[in-house]
């Protein structure tokens, strides 16, 4: 087996069948930021804070308030269009996603001070868009395992266990499939035998069959932060700012794998059938961020900023499982359902550091080069309330799998009154250790334009995001990797008022 089988069973295993468990993989999930913001800072990478005066920078470098004099206004609203291409032992597929967002909506006000050289304070309420989980997944093909053996579903539950012991008629007549489980689903859905000779030992029928393998996927929600923020302008020279964030987020997976026999295939009485898992997850945080940008001469600033690490107290996930056989008839059905149970657990994401250099031309433009420290091998599941799992090790995992990050960004803007043009590039490296062979980085490549008047502007931003990834159908030792490449674009709308 390649080295890459082993961790990614482990860290990247798409379903979990022993009831959904919270682990490495998600704190990640819930860890990594993809922010979208205002479209002026989308259009340059997210690379504002040197520059400032713009609503994205109380949640990067709330310093960028102090250079507001002005009261504001920003809505944006945007759309996301993902697609995700797989090849699956050789099979190619796609599947995508439109969605409507609100990348932010938010107000600054500049109140003068006339206080000796501190020339303004300001004060910002409102909320950017940190994350966006839409996307839908398509795999399927042969279920050609390694070394060329088969593969199945049915082999990873290995649905006899749950009927050994038991004979055929109390299987059949369990009402429900109350008393013995995936047992009794099992043998009427055709999924099990007795062994012959042997009433109270089964086995899978799906053993060493051609199968045609499916999984669809398709994920919602999104990660906020409500900001209550405050900035402080020094003569035109020192510029500080801090930000009380509260993160929240939303998540919602469903994964369905589907197996389905060769229609040409008359030895088995089941056509297909099919396991569905339901995730949701919702979450509510708080952080602390605060910063600062020295502007020694007039064409040059320059800065940096903390991030606290976000604690989320009780992060409340609920699931389900289905399982659904289809006889060859495709008429009948038995359907077996587990009851949804209610987690809970709290989660520590990693601190931040965050430094930024403008070189501003006049009126005519700037340039923003940005950089951000992301350290993953701090984040830390924690147990709450009456659950008092120790998650010993799944944070040891963390520090296994997951290690620093570095983002580097550039934005420029070119303002020829009352339009501007603007661009901007980002590279973030890869958050996962060699262990796990896995390429998480990614780049990001954007553009826009606006138009600004005296009180009012207009700003249209498209961002570029694509990334590569490496996943497994089901937690199996001799199944093969799927490799997916997804593409993110963001075709983002600012309208804001100056007054």
């Amino acid at each position: 087996m390649k080295k890459y089988n082993l961790a990614i069973l482990v860290l990247f295993v798409s379903l979990v069948f022993n009831g959904y468990s919270q682990n490495e993989t998600d704190a990640f999930r819930y860890s990594e930021l993809v922010p979208t913001g205002t479209a002026r800072a989308s259009a340059l990478s997210g690379s504002i804070g040197g520059f400032g005066a713009d609503f994205t920078s109380v949640n990067t470098n709330p310093a960028g308030l102090g250079v507001y004099k002005r009261i504001e206004f920003t809505f944006s609203p945007s759309i996301n269009f993902s697609k995700t291409n797989s090849v699956y032992n050789g099979i190619e597929a796609y599947d995508f996603k439109y969605s409507f967002n609100i990348g932010n909506l938010g107000a600054v006000f500049a109140i003068p001070l006339n206080q000796g050289k501190w020339k303004y304070m300001q004060l910002a309420t409102g909320f950017n868009r940190l994350h966006n989980y839409h996307n839908n997944y398509l795999i399927e093909g042969p279920n050609t395992g390694l070394d060329g053996k088969t593969t199945s579903l049915a082999d990873y539950f290995n649905f006899a266990q749950y009927a050994n012991g038991y004979t055929e008629s109390e299987l059949f007549n369990d009402k429900y499939n109350y008393n013995y489980g995936l047992g009794s689903w099992a043998y009427k859905a055709w999924l099990i035998d007795p062994v012959l000779g042997d009433s109270l030992s089964y086995t899978n029928n799906l053993t060493g069959v051609d199968l045609t393998q499916q999984k669809s996927m398709g994920t919602s929600g999104s990660m906020n932060e409500y900001v209550f923020s405050m900035g402080a302008n020094y003569d035109d020279i020192f510029y500080i700012g801090a930000t009380l964030g509260i993160p929240y987020f939303n998540y919602t997976s469903s994964y369905v794998i589907t197996e389905t026999v060769d229609p040409n295939d008359t030895t088995l009485f089941v056509n297909s059938f099919e396991y569905e898992e339901v995730l949701q997850v919702n979450g509510t945080g708080v952080n602390f961020k605060v910063g600062f940008l020295l502007q020694p001469i007039s064409f040059f600033r320059i800065g940096a900023a903390i991030h606290t690490p976000s604690y989320f107290s009780s992060i409340r996930e609920s699931y389900y499982q289905t399982f659904t056989g289809i006889y060859n008839d495709n008429k009948e059905m038995e359907v077996y359902e587990t009851d949804p149970p209610l987690n809970r657990y709290s989660l520590t994401t990693p601190y931040r550091v965050i430094g930024d250099m403008a070189f501003i031309f006049g009126k005519y433009g700037f340039i923003n080069f940005n950089y951000q420290f992301t350290d993953y091998t701090t984040m830390q599941l924690h147990s709450t309330g009456s659950n008092r799992y120790s998650f010993i090790q799944e944070n040891r995992n963390i520090r296994k799998y997951y290690q620093a990050v570095h983002k580097i960004a550039v934005g420029g803007e070119i303002n020829l009154s009352p339009v501007a043009f603007r661009l901007g590039y980002a590279y973030n490296s890869n958050p996962y250790r060699s262990i796990v062979d896995k390429d998480g980085s990614f780049h990001m490549l954007s553009g826009g334009f606006g138009i600004r008047s005296d009180h009012f502007f207009t700003d249209f931003a498209y961002v570029y995001r694509m990334y590569n990834d490496k996943s497994v159908l089901y937690n199996d030792p001799n199944i093969n990797i799927t490799e997916t490449k997804t593409m993110n674009q963001y075709f983002i709308l600012t309208l804001g008022i100056k007054i």
